[in-house]
């Protein structure tokens, strides 16, 4: 079994150098080896070799994708990376939308794997679904929807999206990290 894990996190210089984002990784990393998985990483910031990206994805079992939110996206440089890798991946990752085979739009992908999305907030979990606040019409999990939608685009099956709260304010690292090994436990 194979898992790709992808660290999306970009440097900003005394804001956020991504120490949060590499002990997200590193604790994906040592539980998913502890489930006998052989593990893949891509480091974004680090810089990458798309054919070597296609590969990974091809390669990949399952797929965890680390990020944190950047002003309600995934950050530039890490939104760069899904477009490069992806677009280029045609004929391995994908093959059209699926219509090109008689499917429905969106049933093109080639990978036949379980994805993740984990990413990191500055927002307290209470912004979701809650009267008065700004995300008050969404859940995690609409929120997350077109990243979702992107890994379910080329075949991968979703789990549910984990989020780490509140990081800069009033983070509980210890607390989310214990949540978040059952997370993948129940999912992986």
């Amino acid at each position: 079994m194979e898992a790709l894990i992808i660290n999306g996190h970009i440097k900003w210089p005394q804001i956020a150098e991504g120490t949060l984002n590499r002990t997200i990784f590193d604790k994906t990393k040592e539980l998913l080896q502890a489930k006998g998985y052989k593990i893949s990483e891509t480091v974004i910031d680090s810089g990458y070799e798309v054919p070597t990206e296609i590969d990974k994805w091809v390669s990949a079992d399952i797929i965890v994708f680390h990020f944190p939110i950047n002003w309600f996206s995934m950050p530039a440089k890490t939104k760069d990376y899904v477009d490069k890798v992806l677009m280029s991946g045609y004929g391995k990752i994908y093959a059209g939308d699926g219509r090109n085979k008689g499917g429905n739009y969106g049933t093109g992908g080639l990978l036949q794997s379980k994805g993740m999305i984990v990413n990191t907030w500055n927002a307290p979990q209470e912004t979701f679904g809650n009267p008065g606040q700004l995300l008050q019409e969404y859940t995690m999990e609409e929120f997350t929807r077109p990243f979702t939608a992107t890994l379910e685009f080329v075949g991968i099956k979703s789990v549910p999206t984990f989020a780490f709260y509140d990081v800069f304010k009033n983070p509980d690292i210890q607390k989310e990290l214990l949540m978040y090994k059952e997370h993948l436990d129940k999912h992986f």
